[in-house]
């Protein structure tokens, strides 16, 4: 990576390609990791609400991340029973405000 010049990686989530420039190129297979990550994710929450919304779908992502963060509980199972209830009501919640 020149100094002048920022690396620049290009990630792809949910079909859309997004640029992100690097502090350093040591980020570079963080980043892409995390991304992977993200993708599985939206891709999993949009198959199992059914939900072809990327907008609903990134923001329930989210709001899991969040609260998988906050229970730091990561279990397969637990996640996707937690995917199905609460994704249910969040797309109600968010179906009434867009």
């Amino acid at each position: 990576m020149s100094k002048n010049r920022p690396e620049v990686v290009e990630i792809e989530i949910f079909d859309q390609r997004y640029p992100l420039r690097l502090n350093s190129a040591s980020e570079r297979d963080e980043v892409l990791e995390i991304a992977a990550e993200i993708d599985h994710r939206m891709r999993e929450i949009a198959r199992q609400t059914r939900t072809v919304d990327s907008l609903k779908v990134a923001i329930l992502t989210a709001l899991h991340l969040a609260q998988e963060k906050r229970d730091s509980s990561g279990g397969s199972k637990e996640l996707e029973s937690t995917v199905k209830s609460g994704s249910r009501k969040w797309i109600r919640e968010i179906d009434k405000v867009l």
